[in-house]
């Protein structure tokens, strides 16, 4: 399980829910009896409470990856399991007041949503390769896609179909989100509140149509 599972907190219960159950390991954070995981149904609440920044800044990155490990988990098993589960993969949209605020994590959950967040945090660095960067430039690979983000131009060029097939909204894909994570975490931070500010002017393309 990704991430550190969280300790006792301020805001946590001392015990469950009149009418949930008594056994922690059915919640998303157990030691303070919060998210319950028992449904199907409240799996997908637990996704829908857990994605609203509010909640989220009352954790450290590594204890939202726990949190984020866990429900992922139960809404997968629950699907599994033949039970009518979507897993919630959409990025959230950031207001104004909230970029200077959020995380290299928030950040990237907001371009990648929570699934694919997960995903690029479990991809190996060894399959990460950046062949240029500096102040203007980020050039790599990742596996056999390319990645370059040009700053000055505003444009991230990549190739991936995952990629292809969301570019058009300006989402990013799991490889985008580990190059970013493996970069310099204040310089990663720096890039993605550029380009949230700018969404607008930035271009999302493929060399094909480069």
């Amino acid at each position: 399980m990704a991430g550190i599972q969280p300790k006792k907190k301020p805001f946590g219960r001392d015990m469950p829910p009149n009418g949930y159950p008594k056994n922690p390991s059915v919640y998303a954070d157990p030691q303070n009896w919060r998210y319950p995981l028992h449904t199907a149904w409240h799996a997908q609440a637990a996704r829908r409470y857990f994605d609203d920044p509010a909640n989220r800044k009352k954790y450290s990155g590594e204890e939202q990856a726990y949190i984020d490990g866990r429900i992922n988990e139960a809404l997968k098993r629950f699907r599994s399991n033949g039970r009518a589960v979507k897993i919630h993969d959409q990025p959230r949209p950031v207001t104004p007041s909230q970029l200077e605020t959020l995380t290299l994590l928030d950040l990237l959950r907001s371009f990648l949503g929570p699934a694919r967040l997960d995903r690029a945090r479990h991809m190996d660095d060894s399959l990460i390769s950046i062949d240029k960067e500096n102040s203007n430039v980020i050039e790599g690979r990742v596996k056999e896609y390319t990645v370059r983000i040009d700053i000055p131009n505003r444009t991230i060029v990549h190739n991936c179909q995952d990629w292809l097939n969301n570019m058009t909204s300006k989402q990013l894909c799991k490889h985008l989100g580990k190059v970013f994570l493996v970069l310099d975490d204040g310089k990663s931070t720096n890039i993605l509140r550029q380009i949230l500010r700018e969404k607008d002017l930035w271009s999302f393309t493929s060399p094909a149509t480069d």
